[in-house]
């Protein structure tokens, strides 16, 4: 035996990556085998050997079997193979997807806490939006329930007809300027869906992009009226036109404190005339 081209268990596992347990258990249910064993059941492998079992440790990160990857093995060619490798990559295309959504998802939500925590309820801000939309439902009675129960079925139906935007909306709602005017603050007749890209195959509502005002609530919303007074406060002394519809979404709710006193709401509505 010539022991320059051949390789120990313990040496390909080393070169591998992987541990010797592993090397016996293919060699076990014959999906692996060495080149050679000897009669004291010393088992050697040569450098041949390698980007075989390169192949089979990728299949198995991949997902595969060992089964599956045994079959393919004992009946393989090159049609099968380029079979094989574009369901996996087609795969991987999905996973990749979903990991760019959950990346969004945490850029996102990251972004609204760290805002949260840097706002005070005195002040006032002034910042730009991109175009947005909204899926929109009414509410009866100003109802808690009720805006759950409606603000689930649109989510619902929205990842039903864009299940590839699970992790691009939030909950919000719309304070209509006729009850601001007249301060109401607190007349949830709505709840909408916000979204960062425009829906398909659903019906929804634009929030144009341009300038808006910000103010923050720091506290249960049913507290929220300080807030918007602040707001319209603001825009009067500076003489600045806002249009009528505002729009409150939380930055800190649920997903980060059991308080609801913790809660942070920010309210914006646009400024009029005011482009991207």
């Amino acid at each position: 035996m010539e022991q320059n081209i051949y390789m120990t268990t313990g040496e390909l596992a080393k070169l591998m990556g992987i541990t010797k347990e592993t090397l016996f258990h293919y060699d076990e249910i014959n999906l692996f085998c060495p080149a050679l064993v000897t009669e004291k059941g010393y088992r050697y492998y040569t450098v041949n050997q390698i980007e075989l079992l390169d192949t089979i440790l990728l299949l198995r990160e991949l997902g595969m079997p060992l089964k599956e990857i045994r079959e393919l093995l004992g009946s393989r060619s090159p049609e099968k193979m380029i079979e094989v490798f574009s369901a996996r990559e087609e795969r991987i295309r999905k996973e990749m997807t979903k990991l760019k959504n959950m990346k969004r998802w945490i850029a996102r939500h990251k972004e609204k806490i760290e805002t949260g925590l840097t706002v005070s309820s005195d002040e006032i801000r002034i910042q730009k939006f991109p175009e947005r939309y909204y899926l929109y439902s009414m509410i009866e009675g100003n109802d808690e329930g009720e805006f759950y129960k409606k603000a689930n079925a649109m989510v619902t139906k929205f990842l039903e007809k864009n299940p590839v935007f699970k992790s691009d909306y939030e909950i919000a709602y719309i304070q209509h300027g006729k009850d601001v005017e007249h301060g109401i603050y607190d007349q949830y007749d709505n709840t909408i869906v916000l979204l960062e890209k425009r829906p398909q195959k659903l019906a929804y509502k634009i929030l144009s992009a341009g300038t808006y005002l910000t103010a923050y609530h720091i506290g249960h919303w049913k507290n929220i009226g300080g807030a918007y007074e602040r707001l319209i406060s603001y825009a009067k002394s500076n003489k600045i036109a806002v249009e009528d519809q505002y729009i409150e979404r939380c930055l800190i709710d649920v997903l980060t404190v059991e308080n609801l006193d913790a809660y942070v709401t920010e309210i914006t509505v646009r400024i009029k005339d005011s482009g991207e």
